[in-house]
């Protein structure tokens, strides 16, 4: 072995012994240990975040997760709070063309609308909600936008032949249908699953049926960030995609510890998981045809005057590439009719 390689592999050697011994170095990475701060949710979807620290993914990244209880996602990017975090691609594009300083940052573990139209026992279509009372969640949510894109395609206007109310989302959604405050709601997972099993709802339709390119999920993070610390938002969207991944490639593992966390039917939890399968698809590139269409869509419904110029609010510089793949989109063929 000559002199040269005799110093490269003791230079190395060191640096691996000072890596495995200085608190605040990560193994891994031969980096400072760094936090990663994200928001605290009992959300199912939200659950491989969890799933991923615990395996250790976050850690293999040289990250210490924080969860923080925020209200508001954006104010806490934009202030700090929050390293990044997962929300509505349209309101999120909204804030930014309005000034908030964040920027999208990635797509969502997914970016199609996992949303569920489900109707009380006794409703068998979509026809069948005519001068009935449907919940939207709030009006100009995601949620909102597709129901009234299905209540229109099955001839209903949403304006006159049904009585939408803000019924909120997830649980308080769920609430108003059994408790018989509206016969319908969008909602969803895994309370449509949980409907089904406990005979308390049925599906009328799904909502990436009707709007396979309006995208509803990407991450985002504040404009400080972004400047000061890129290598914080490196590591955490890579330790972000491997923990979806993992967990979507693994629900032998997966499945009951989400059973276990979430207190629910664990068979509603199952459910729930291979009926949105379709549109879990870890890939964090942003389509700017769907953010297009997205936007189009946002217009019609009034949400939206014009069209944003999106490219100065979509910053892809730091998605881990290892996970961009090519986008698909199920054929608009194949909505539900009521």
């Amino acid at each position: 072995m000559n002199k040269n390689r005799r110093d490269t592999l003791s230079r190395l050697a060191a640096l691996a012994a000072l890596s495995a011994s200085v608190p605040g170095l990560s193994s891994a990475q031969g980096a400072a240990t760094k936090k990663l701060k994200l928001v605290a949710t009992n959300s199912y979807t939200q659950q491989p975040i969890a799933f991923g620290v615990e395996k250790g993914f976050f850690r293999e990244e040289g990250l210490e997760v924080e969860f923080v209880d925020v209200q508001d996602a954006v104010t806490g990017v934009a202030t700090g709070e929050l390293s990044f975090a997962f929300g509505p691609t349209s309101v999120y594009l909204r804030a930014a063309a309005l000034g908030a300083p964040i920027k999208i940052v990635s797509s969502g573990f997914r970016s199609k609308g996992p949303y569920f139209l489900i109707a009380r026992p006794g409703i068998q279509s979509i026809a069948g909600l005519k001068g009935k009372t449907v919940g939207n969640a709030h009006a100009g949510s995601n949620l909102d936008t597709v129901l009234r894109t299905i209540l229109v395609r099955n001839g209903l206007d949403p304006r006159r032949d049904v009585t939408l109310f803000g019924n909120g989302s997830t649980q308080q959604a769920y609430g108003t249908l059994i408790s018989g405050q509206v016969d319908a709601t969008i909602i969803h997972q895994p309370f449509a699953a949980l409907g089904e099993l406990e005979k308390t709802s049925r599906t009328l339709a799904r909502g990436w049926d009707y709007l396979p390119t309006y995208h509803t999920g990407v991450l985002i993070a504040g404009d400080r960030l972004i400047a000061n610390d890129p290598d914080l938002l490196r590591r955490g969207l890579r330790a972000y995609f491997k923990s979806y991944t993992y967990a979507k490639a693994n629900y032998p593992e997966y499945l009951p510890w989400l059973q276990a966390r979430l207190k629910l039917n664990p068979r509603a939890v199952e459910l729930a998981l291979r009926q949105e399968d379709d549109v879990w698809d870890n890939n964090p590139d942003v389509d700017p045809v769907a953010i297009q269409d997205t936007q189009r869509i946002e217009i019609e419904q009034q949400n939206q005057k014009a069209p944003y110029d999106a490219k100065k609010y979509i910053d892809l510089r730091f998605v881990p590439r290892e996970y961009v793949k090519p986008f698909q989109y199920p054929d608009r063929s194949a909505a539900l009719k009521g």
